[in-house]
C-alpha cells in the first residue's frame, strides 16, 4: 500500500502488503521522499508513533508533544482503528 501527499512531495510504502502496489524505481520522480515501512510497525503501537513522528518531520510539521494526555489519547485512538468494525 502507498499514501501519497503530492503537494509535499511525499509518499509511504508499506512494503510487505502482498495486495498492493509498491513505489519501485522511476515510478516517482526523483525529487519525491519515500517513506518504506513494514505492516509490523504499522501495526504496532510505538511503531505507529515512530512512523507519525518521521512523517510529520518529512511534511514539515512538528511532531506532538507526548504528554500524557496525548498518549492516552493515542494509544485509544490506535485501538479503535484495530478494531474490526464488525465487533
Amino acid at each position: 500500500m502507498a499514501l501519497y501527499w503530492p503537494d509535499q512531495k511525499v509518499a509511504l510504502d508499506i512494503v510487505d502488503d502482498a495486495l498492493a502496489e509498491h513505489i519501485g524505481p522511476g515510478d516517482l520522480p526523483s525529487d519525491w521522499r519515500v517513506l518504506r515501512v513494514t505492516a509490523a510497525q504499522v501495526d504496532n503501537l510505538e511503531g505507529m508513533r515512530q512512523i507519525g513522528d518521521t512523517l510529520c518531520i518529512m511534511l514539515g510539521v512538528d511532531p506532538p508533544e507526548k504528554t500524557p494526555e496525548w498518549l492516552e489519547a493515542n494509544e485509544r485512538l490506535f485501538n479503535a482503528l484495530r478494531t474490526p468494525l464488525w465487533l
